[in-house]
């Protein structure tokens, strides 16, 4: 990954999700790696922007769209150099109506990417 590439499956770190509710919107923070971006997943499909910061992922969708509910691949976060070896947190989840989904978590989920 050298900043200049795209392809998720070299630079990405897949984030999964699990939900009876719809998402309309969600907020985590990325510990232990510097975030340059997220891209692809559920959330592309259904239309989210998706923004972030060197710690932060935020997506959601100005035109009321939601992620259906059930399970599947989220967004990829794309790291600096690579890295993958960093932990979740502050997970924020939200419903069409803008309420907190409930979730369960442990206090880090950690993420990596499998070779």
């Amino acid at each position: 990954c050298g900043g200049s590439s795209t392809n998720t499956d070299e630079c990405g770190v897949p984030v999964f999700y699990s939900s009876s509710e719809d998402i309309a919107g969600f907020q985590f923070n990325v510990d232990g790696v510097v975030v340059t971006g997220a891209s692809g997943g559920a959330a592309e499909a259904a239309g989210f922007t998706v923004s972030t910061s060197a710690i932060t992922v935020l997506g959601f969708s100005f035109s009321g769209d939601v992620i259906p509910a059930g399970t599947g691949l989220l967004t990829f976060v794309e790291t600096e150099d690579g890295i993958s070896d960093g932990c979740l947190s502050s997970v924020i989840l939200s419903d069409d109506s803008g309420a907190s989904i409930a979730i369960e978590h442990s206090p880090c989920i950690t993420i990596i990417k499998e070779e």
